[in-house]
């Protein structure tokens, strides 16, 4: 996930998948019913106990392989 920010974010697969960690991970498009829509999407791990992962403004998702972030590819 990135934000409108740069902040960044990975979450792998054996995390969500229920048959390994089976953690909760929402991309959220309203709070408190209300509609993002001005402020964007939010990525957010309800687990995570500093929350490093939440992501605000989501701008891109992105899903594959990470590959060498100090060389992205494209």
């Amino acid at each position: 996930m990135v934000g409108a920010d740069g902040h960044r974010a990975v979450v792998s697969w054996a995390e969500i998948d229920p048959d390994f960690g089976g953690r909760r991970v929402l991309l959220a498009t309203s709070m408190d019913g209300a509609p993002l829509d001005s402020a964007g999407p939010q990525l957010v791990v309800p687990d995570d106990h500093c929350g490093a992962r939440f992501v605000s403004s989501v701008t891109a998702v992105r899903l594959g392989p990470l590959g060498d972030p100090a060389h992205p590819a494209g």
